[in-house]
């Protein structure tokens, strides 16, 4: 989950893991200048998760002005609260990967000294460092690959020291050692992609596991794969929502994803998935603004990603101001897709997924088990739509050999089954044979 502000609540709902982006806790917002340092936040925040039993996942992006190699560059995102330059790499990182990097490693080490002594102290340190933030688009990025996988080598030695059988390669330039925070581990530069492109993660995963420096590709040195699986449809050329998001567009960034890490066996194998952001974009910008649409998205993208062994999911966001909010900052009250995403975390977090979802027609199941026997199915129909004044729903024949005695839907509503006939619309519901555990 993201969280943007702390002047929000925390979140109601249950989740167990909060990404650190966009709340006011990047590499400009710590680091003012060279070796000048405030947690004031950065604590904030990790005193928080410790409270509310989150583990905490750190983007080390955005390079601040000072340190930048394109300091007068207005073009990044973010440059008028944070200053130019943030999509450059350090200045001391040539285009080939080769130079010092010690902007990088100083920047890495003070950030793995902190959490360690944070832990030390008994509360929330960082468990996950993701090198960057949706490289492929020129906001956030603006080098090379190469200069990306030699950060991802140089944050790796710091934090956890280098992978079995491989050299970190700086030599002496990691100033307070390696190993600093060896508890955490390393998520690789999350590409994004979103239509018209949604092979996009897909095509720079390749570029990013074909770029060798220091002799290691990139990758090599993470200990998850990190990507951005955002669906969104975005505006046309009028500027008007050309569609609304489809939850199940998500299968098409899985699938062309996962043909790329099968050629790749040597860099991905046996490493986690984490979606480090993803949710339906810009509600305005896509015509998305009905909450019951909302609500009947969210756990269709959810569901999807587990059926699909993606380990993670960090939804963004809790408190956003433009990107699937589940929290209105107005009325300070959460929203239908709030609830939806409650629901979905009871049904899934704790079962295992028995049938992968798969779809007869326009009409989904996904198939749950439990250790001590229970059992349920998810079902949906995506070719209905849900809005605040109709939610159609069509038949659906329980599937034989299952007792299922009852369902639940996204709002929490449980209902006795009777007979061999249900109704399926846009928002799931969970077929169960027995009250869930």
């Amino acid at each position: 989950m993201h969280l943007n502000s702390t002047n929000a609540p925390w979140p109601s709902l249950s989740f167990g893991s909060q990404r650190l982006w966009d709340a006011g806790v990047a590499w400009p917002q710590v680091e003012s200048s060279s070796g000048t340092y405030d947690w004031t936040l950065m604590d904030t925040w990790l005193s928080d998760a410790h409270t509310h039993g989150a583990d905490v996942l750190y983007n080390l992006a955005r390079t601040p002005t000072w340190a930048s190699s394109g300091p007068t560059d207005s073009s990044c995102i973010d440059s008028s609260r944070n200053g130019p330059g943030q999509c450059h790499p350090p200045v001391d990182l040539k285009s080939d990967g080769t130079g010092t990097d010690a902007i990088w490693i100083s920047w890495v080490t003070a950030v793995a000294l902190h959490s360690q002594a944070t832990k030390a102290a008994g509360s929330t340190g960082i468990s996950y460092y993701e090198i960057w933030n949706e490289w492929n688009a020129s906001v956030f990025w603006v080098g090379t690959t190469e200069q990306l996988v030699r950060m991802e080598q140089d944050a790796r030695c710091v934090v956890e020291g280098p992978p079995a059988g491989l050299q970190c390669n700086a030599n002496s330039i990691f100033p307070s050692g390696t190993k600093l925070d060896a508890s955490a581990k390393i998520v690789s530069p999350s590409p994004v992609g979103a239509h018209p492109r949604l092979t996009a993660v897909a095509d720079s995963l390749t570029s990013y596991f074909q770029t060798q420096v220091n002799g290691h590709a990139g990758g090599s040195f993470s200990d998850v794969i990190g990507f951005h699986g955002y669906v969104g449809t975005g505006t046309g050329t009028s500027g008007a929502p050309v569609a609304c998001p489809t939850a199940e567009d998500v299968n098409t960034v899985i699938a062309d994803m996962n043909g790329t890490l099968a050629s790749f066996p040597a860099i991905t194998a046996g490493k986690p998935l984490f979606n480090t952001e993803g949710g339906w974009s810009k509600a305005d910008d896509e015509g998305f603004t009905d909450e019951d649409r909302q609500a009947a998205f969210l756990p269709r993208y959810l569901l999807l990603q587990q059926s699909a062994n993606i380990s993670r999911v960090y939804w963004y966001a809790w408190d956003s101001k433009k990107l699937a909010s589940l929290y209105n900052d107005t009325t300070r009250t959460t929203t239908k897709a709030a609830t939806a995403y409650d629901e979905v975390n009871k049904w899934s977090v704790g079962a295992t997924v028995s049938a992968p979802c798969t779809a007869v027609g326009t009409v989904w199941t996904c198939g749950f088990k439990r250790a001590n026997g229970y059992l349920a199915l998810a079902v949906w129909d995506a070719g209905k739509d849900c809005t605040s004044t109709s939610c159609p729903t069509s038949s659906f024949t329980i599937p034989g050999g299952t007792n299922y005695t009852e369902y639940r839907d996204v709002a929490g509503n449980v209902t006795s089954l009777i007979g061999d006939l249900v109704q399926v619309g846009a928002k799931p519901i969970l077929l169960e044979t027995g009250p869930l555990p």
